[in-house]
């Protein structure tokens, strides 16, 4: 198909990609059957696991088929500098790097979920990785078209709180050295135990796109930079990732442990992120 086509040449994949996304898309026309209004799915994948792709394509294939869909991320509800900054005095230092519960705009992501599934116009922010900053608000998409479905990604949607036991060990090097009394951790904690909660329940679907292990993550992770480092010319060392990527650790590795009984869609991706039906 034309679209098919289109798709693959815009973000140089392999037609083989057409195949492996296939048994999302049968899933997907399953359960839009049974829907009758409005359709939020959310999209779980870790960094660099292609969720922005499948996200992108399920679009493509939606509006082929005259199903009106738009795309937002978690990332596009991230406080801004300020913001993280005023949470950093209020709780922890490590608020002021975004990522983690607690860095989000979740009320406002709520607010704009529950407007999309009553079928009103509704707000979709805009999030500038490279200033670390939202866009002005008047780049922000707007919508007044009333799409069908609401496509919702992110690297820790879906994901239920710890328990306090989980949270006694530090798992990393910055955890061990930057929160080595644990208030960083639960306060995170208790982030996503409220407000996130409460946003997760309007999704209809939860998708999970399971990488299996930290460590791949983060090689995909490096390989994500290196490549914008030579097409922009700029981006962060492998020191920078290595410590970045720590802040999203604990919870990816909860993930990869908890969330194949929560979604309702389980992919497991090996190592060339080729997909394969959990049963």
């Amino acid at each position: 198909m034309r679209w098919q086509t289109a798709f693959l040449e815009k973000h140089t994949l392999l037609e083989s990609y057409l195949n492996n996304v296939q048994c999302v898309l049968d899933w997907l026309e399953r359960a839009l059957a049974h829907q009758k209004g409005p359709f939020c799915l959310a999209m779980n994948g870790a960094q660099g696991c292609g969720k922005s792709t499948l996200s992108e394509y399920l679009k493509a294939y939606l509006e082929s088929q005259g199903i009106t869909t738009e795309i937002v991320s978690l990332d596009d509800f991230y406080l801004s500098k300020a913001q993280r900054a005023e949470r950093a005095t209020q709780y922890h230092p490590l608020f002021k790097v975004r990522g983690v519960p607690g860095t989000h705009d979740v009320t406002f992501a709520i607010e704009q979920v529950k407007r999309f599934k009553n079928s009103e116009d509704f707000i979709l922010p805009r999030f500038n990785k490279a200033t670390d900053e939202l866009y002005y608000s008047n780049e922000w998409l707007k919508c007044t078209n009333k799409p069908k479905v609401l496509i919702f990604e992110g690297w820790c949607l879906g994901l239920m709180p710890q328990t306090s036991a989980q949270l006694n060990m530090p798992v990393n090097n910055l955890e061990a050295t930057k929160d080595s009394n644990g208030v960083y951790r639960d306060r995170v904690n208790q982030f996503l135990s409220h407000d996130y909660q409460a946003l997760f329940e309007l999704f209809d679907k939860l998708v999970f796109l399971n990488a299996q292990s930290f460590e791949r993550i983060y090689s995909w992770r490096l390989q994500q930079e290196r490549q914008l480092i030579n097409r922009a010319g700029t981006g962060m060392s492998d020191e920078e990732v290595t410590e970045f990527i720590q802040y999203f650790e604990r919870l990816t590795r909860w993930g990869i442990e908890s969330l194949s009984a929560q979604s309702d869609l389980h992919i497991k991706l090996d190592e060339n992120r080729q997909f394969s039906m959990a049963t």
